[in-house]
């Protein structure tokens, strides 16, 4: 090591020491300004004055009694002693019996059962877990038979996953937990359970290391696969990935898949027994009930007692309808139950979201009115009903959305989560303020319907939001001291002959946010009047249409779809895309100056982690830099920084990190400051996951810069509470990091934390 490199490390690991750790600003149980504790936090933007903005969520379970919507358990209520932050995953058994998480005020989260009103826990946070270790959080996946099994996971005091099963006396087992060997080789890394039998047979998801991924199953004795990666698909060639699924009590599963025959995506059933049998339901490019063929699946997956299987697609060679929810029988055959765009007696839904089967046929079918108010419809014989919808009368006030419906014998008699949803600043220590919330007053005539999470730069932070009953159904907003201004909605003109229509519609990433550096804001957009349908439009100055499909990209080709743009200095864009005949995305840089790419979809790194580009993320960009993250190939990634015609590899899968291990992933970069910061996940080392500081040489070098970590998995975060993971960071030209973070085990959703 050179004499200088030497002294700088030296001076840096000081300054870490000296390093305040990063502070809470906000956590769960904290009150809203709407009223309830704060149950959910989405990612977290930070501007250059320091303000951190986010969507917030307080949630409860509700169930509908007659023309009465009442909830059941949530923020605010005092249950097993204590009071609830907040509710998730509501999983209906029999009898009207529910299965819950509960996050609590001041730390602390449960997995509980409400029976007859009566609110019991099966696992707390702090409590030994069977198979050595304490819980120290619980997922939201949590899975209830009608024989009142109930399956769930946990992060453990360890840091490790486990999946466990509580028969209907309360008596808890291990299923399995991350470093355990997986019934198909290697060891599992992540598990999400997808269901449980009538007779305790548990289903889950598993990610494994030196193996294949896929659905496995555990008969109270041993572990089984249900399908992994590599075998064979009943319609033909082999699974090449799975996704989440759902099982009924009888062990009939429901997953989707892409495999290599054609290749094409599909949704697959299985029978979970000692011999497994698989067979397709429906598979991209079949015909539909309704015409034009299956174009895309959903992750939405619902089945019932019957073995009746319902999914929602999207479809092609049909202009209206654009999408359907279906349900195939257990003999195979398929039935529409609802489409985008057809006439019902709600009128014509606008979009569709997530399902849910009860046994008697009927379906909850989370949608958008004609008026753009987010709601679940009932669907029963044909007939298409509102169910709750934004706006409706409850006993916890206004301002809720509802979702993730779970049904048993009816649709009648399911529960659902309500979420009290607002866009909310942090101004400084205790600052907590609200911009916009639920069912209030927007623009244009319309209140608020769904908020995006906001994006910051510069001095700004904006955020997208749908509209109910406006003029304009989607606009992109301004936060200010007074409340929001909106900065373009759709409709409105951009170029010589173009309209806005479907604001942050990308079908890259499919995130809702815009890119914005001081008087400079990006976003995706839909075009009428423009070739190709899409592009990228810039507010600076004036509308103008950076980019479009069909238009001649930089290396080649014509752009064929976009990504979420970033924003640097000078309204210089930077953008994934997909151009030309290539199947792999490349990065482009678009502005003034003209256009260029890069970096090329299967073009070689040239940094010291070699490998080729794969796919990229949403990029951050800086003045005159770039930072991206970018897949290398099965199993690799790095991250990237970009100047001018130099580039530099930051940290790359298999290297070492500062606690020991090795770097297994990564989330998409931000700046802070000269610095790039990211968050990644390590195998080997003193904790599985944490947020580093990476600091770019001045020279073009391949030598791996000098690594900080700003804080990791297992570090105190408020007194008694411990993080447990982060999401993904977000800086300022200052050198302040802004993040959310998980103290519960469910995701980077219950603390809102700030680094300076």
């Amino acid at each position: 090591m050179r004499g200088a490199t030497r002294i700088l490390l030296a001076l840096l690991l000081l300054a870490q020491a000296a390093h305040a750790a990063p502070s809470v600003l906000l956590a769960i149980g904290d009150t809203s300004p709407l009223g309830l504790p704060f149950s959910r936090f989405s990612e977290v933007a930070l501007d250059d004055r320091g303000r951190a903005a986010f969507v917030g969520a307080s949630t409860a379970v509700f169930a509908r009694t007659g023309e009465t919507l009442t909830h059941l358990v949530g923020a605010g209520d005092a249950v097993l002693g204590r009071t609830i932050a907040g509710v998730d995953g509501p999983a209906l058994g029999a009898g009207g019996c529910l299965a819950f998480r509960a996050l609590f005020v001041g730390g602390g989260a449960a997995i509980a059962t409400r029976c007859g009103g009566s609110v019991r826990a099966v696992a707390q946070v702090g409590q030994p877990a069977p198979g050595g270790g304490d819980f120290a959080g619980f997922g939201s996946d949590v899975a209830l038979s009608g024989g009142g099994w109930l399956a769930f996971s946990a992060v453990l005091d360890d840091g490790t996953t486990g999946v466990f099963v509580a028969d209907p006396g309360g008596s808890v087992a291990e299923v399995t937990r991350t470093g355990a060997l997986s019934p198909a080789g290697g060891a599992f890394t992540s598990l999400r359970v997808i269901g449980v039998g009538g007779a305790g047979t548990v289903a889950f998801r598993g990610s494994v290391s030196s193996g294949p991924d896929g659905l496995f199953s555990w008969d109270g004795n041993a572990l089984g696969r249900i399908a992994v990666v590599g075998d064979a698909s009943p319609a033909g060639g082999a699974f090449t990935s799975l996704g989440l699924g759902t099982m009924n009590d009888a062990g009939v599963c429901a997953f989707g898949a892409d495999i290599s025959s054609g290749p094409r995506a599909g949704i697959f059933r299985a029978v979970v027994s000692a011999l497994t049998t698989l067979r397709p339901v429906a598979l991209e490019g079949d015909a539909t009930p309704i015409g034009g063929t299956f174009e895309a699946f959903a992750t939405s997956l619902a089945v019932n007692a019957g073995g009746e299987v319902a999914f929602r697609a999207t479809l092609r060679g049909l202009d209206v309808p654009s999408a359907g929810v279906f349900v195939a029988a257990a003999g195979g055959s398929l039935a529409s139950v609802v489409a985008v765009g057809e006439p019902t007696a709600v009128g014509k839904l606008v979009r569709l979201r997530e399902i849910a089967l009860a046994d008697d046929g009927s379906v909850l079918v989370g949608a958008t009115l004609p008026d753009g108010a987010p709601a679940l419809v009932r669907v029963r014989a044909g007939q298409v009903d509102r169910f709750a919808v934004l706006g409706d009368a409850n006993d916890l006030g206004r301002g809720f959305r509802f979702a993730d419906a779970s049904a048993r014998e009816s649709a009648d008699t399911g529960v659902f989560l309500g979420l009290q949803e607002g866009l909310f600043v942090v101004d400084g220590p205790g600052s907590v303020r609200r911009v916009a919330a639920l069912d209030h007053p927007g623009a244009r005539g319309g209140r608020y319907a769904e908020l995006d999470p906001p994006a910051a730069g510069g001095d700004r932070v904006v955020f997208g939001a749908n509209l109910a009953g406006g003029r304009s159904a989607e606009i992109l907003f301004e936060a200010g001291r007074a409340g929001a201004r909106a900065l373009a909605h759709g409709g409105q003109r951009v170029g010589r002959k173009g309209r806005m229509v479907d604001l942050f519609g990308s079908s890259l990433d499919g995130l809702a946010q815009a890119g914005v550096a001081g008087s400079c804001v990006a976003f995706e957009t839909s075009l009428s009047g423009v070739k190709g349908g899409s592009g990228i439009v810039a507010l600076g100055g004036g509308r103008r249409i950076v980019a479009h499909v069909g238009q001649h990209a930089p290396g080649g080709g014509a752009y064929r779809a976009f990504g979420t743009p970033a924003v640097g200095a000078g309204c210089q864009v930077v953008f994934v895309a997909l151009a030309g005949t290539s199947a792999l995305p490349s990065l482009f840089r678009a502005g003034g100056g003209g256009s260029r790419r890069l970096a090329g979809g299967g073009d070689g790194t040239r940094t010291r982690v070699g490998g080729t580009f794969r796919s990229f993320d949403v990029p951050a960009v800086a003045d005159g830099r770039v930072a991206f993250r970018a897949v290398l190939g099965p199993g690799r990634e790095a991250v990237f920084f970009a100047r001018g015609g130099c580039r530099m590899a930051m940290a790359g899968t298999g290297e070492s990190e500062p606690g020991g291990g090795k770097f297994r992933s990564f989330s998409a970069p931000t700046f802070a400051g000269p610095d790039v910061v990211f968050r990644a996940s390590v195998v080997g080392g003193a904790a599985p996951g944490a947020v580093y500081r990476a600091m770019p040489s001045g020279p073009c070098t391949q030598v791996p810069p000098l690594l900080a970590t700003i804080t990791a998995v297992g570090m105190p975060a408020r007194p008694g509470t411990t993080y447990l993971g982060f999401g993904v960071p977000s800086g300022n030209r200052h050198g302040a990091v802004a993040f959310s973070a998980d103290l519960t085990g469910a995701g980077p959703t219950d603390a809102i934390v700030l680094d300076q």
